[in-house]
């Protein structure tokens, strides 16, 4: 996981990895929903309204078995304690379906009915039909996304017609509703198994003695 000072380290961090859990925690759209958020982070430090206590978004590099969509692994590539070394990366010099691609985690809060707000986390790409670089884009025009309400919304059900849009709408504090609920750890998000664990769980999906510290 990282997190950011400045968006420029950001958009860096995020150019270099693209060409080189729990229902309750993630916020999962279907196909036609459209709902109120609000962001409960900033996406850096050098925002406007950074709280240190809330921190950032954080962004981390997502292997995908190309075999099942739904065995996700974070990428030990960087990682000393792994010994800089991740399978999914390595089989991806010969099948770039194995790349590992950035995720941005952000938590929010969501209007699930009139009034009634729940927190979750945001799991994001930055392709096109993802949302990421368009919140990048108005943090870039605001200088934070804490400050106002966003419609999110999803169209389309497939892999190849489906998109995710953010519409900023007003501006206004936070209600006592949002501010009073928690923030989901995001460190804990992914999975990061050791390197000798890693091939068994991306090709059938299986961990033996899978500690729950992992999850």
């Amino acid at each position: 996981m990282k997190t950011f000072t400045s968006l420029q380290e950001m958009e860096k961090q995020i150019g270099a990895s693209s060409t080189g859990g729990s229902t309750k925690k993630y916020f999962s759209l279907k196909d036609g929903d459209s709902f109120k958020i609000r962001f409960r982070q900033e996406l850096t430090e050098d925002s406007t309204n950074f709280d240190s206590e809330a921190g950032t978004a954080m962004s981390t590099n997502v292997v995908t078995s190309v075999i099942n969509w739904k065995w996700k692994i974070a990428s030990t590539a960087s990682s000393e304690q792994h010994g800089y070394r991740c399978w999914g990366t390595e089989q991806a010099i010969s099948n770039g379906r194995w790349k590992p691609r950035p995720h941005l985690l952000i938590n929010i809060a969501v209007e699930v009915e009139p009034g009634n707000w729940e927190p979750r986390v945001v799991d994001t790409t930055f392709n096109q039909r993802h949302i990421g670089l368009t919140l990048i884009e108005y943090a870039k025009e605001f200088g934070t996304i804490v400050d106002r309400y966003y419609k999110y919304a999803r169209t389309g059900s497939g892999a190849s017609d489906t998109n995710y849009t953010l519409i900023p709408l007003e501006i206004a504090d936070e209600p006592e509703a949002v501010t009073s609920l928690p923030l989901h750890d995001l460190a804990g998000m992914y999975m990061s198994l050791p390197y000798s664990e890693q091939e068994t769980y991306l090709t059938t999906g299986e961990r033996a003695n899978a500690p729950a510290s992992d999850w």
